[in-house]
């Protein structure tokens, strides 16, 4: 059986024209053969490389004019933010004047500005401040409120977001943007704990606060609840799939739970299904816990 021809690099790990891997030496069989993905005109990819996000915009790269950039649901997908759907199709900005590309798999943008675009796993993205502009044009309230949230977390600061927000005075969605400013919070681990939030703000119960941190009378540190009301000693926690599959998560948590009501806390553990199936089940169920503590003196 003869053997299989070595591929060099960075043929064998990235993206690449077609022309530069003949003048390295590949055959024209082998770069039309099983071992490479054709995604477009003279660009392969080794077969061996999962066919990812990051993958596709590095491919696609390669047959983009240099002043293009990945923006809206790509540009947040690749900065590792939520996105409530995705239909496969790469978004590409232009700036005002240039043509936008007419690739398949592409959504064509205009009005790119240069001075926004930041690289990201080594391509051109629109940065996530100008993306949450982009994006408040056709995306709903909550599920802007859910990228603000992820944005303050892993990107920038509450005044750089308002700024950008606030400079964008004639866009499209500007209205959006600025409802979904107001209720942004800083500290936010998961979009669900946003979800949480957004449900409670919306059924009229007062905003909880975000991530204190819970110490008994002696100033020992007990707890960071996702969600709490302090002064009613009510914490909220989201519990995500891997808070039951990871054994080792659910002890701390139970021990967590467990410390918090000893010091006279009511714990509220909440689920998916709670929050998107029983979404008014779970309004009732926290609102009579604030009822209660409302008109009871919390305990000490």
């Amino acid at each position: 059986m003869p053997r299989r021809p070595v591929i060099p690099e960075p043929f064998g790990s990235q993206p690449f024209h077609v022309a530069d891997a003949t003048a390295a030496g590949l055959p024209v069989d082998l770069l039309d053969g099983p071992r490479f993905r054709r995604p477009f005109r003279g660009v392969r990819v080794p077969a061996a490389l999962p066919d990812s996000l990051v993958t596709r915009c590095r491919a696609l790269r390669l047959v983009l004019p240099r002043e293009v950039a990945y923006s809206h649901e790509t540009a947040a997908l690749l900065c590792d933010l939520p996105v409530p759907e995705f239909d496969g199709d790469l978004d590409v900005a232009v700036p005002p004047g240039a043509v936008v590309p007419r690739l398949a798999g592409t959504d064509g943008h205009v009005g790119l500005d240069r001075a926004t675009v930041i690289e990201v796993h080594g391509v051109p993205v629109v940065a996530p401040e100008r993306t949450f502009v982009h994006l408040a044009a056709t995306w709903r309230r909550d599920d802007l409120v859910t990228l603000g949230d992820a944005i303050l977390r892993r990107w920038t600061t509450h005044e750089r977001l308002h700024d950008e927000v606030a400079a964008g005075t004639r866009r499209r969605g500007i209205v959006t943007a600025r409802e979904a400013l107001r209720l942004i919070r800083p500290g936010v681990d998961s979009p669900m704990e946003t979800r949480v939030r957004l449900l409670l703000i919306d059924a009229g119960l007062p905003c909880p606060d975000i991530g204190v941190n819970i110490t008994d009378d002696t100033g020992a540190w007990l707890a960071r609840p996702d969600l709490c009301y302090p002064d009613l000693k009510i914490a909220i926690e989201y519990d995500g799939d891997h808070h039951r599959t990871d054994r080792r998560q659910w002890r701390r948590d139970r021990y967590r739970d467990e410390q918090l009501r000893d010091a006279g806390w009511i714990v509220i553990p909440l689920t998916a299904d709670d929050i998107i199936r029983h979404p008014q089940r779970t309004v009732d169920r926290i609102r009579r816990y604030v009822h209660l503590r409302s008109t009871l003196p919390a305990p000490r």
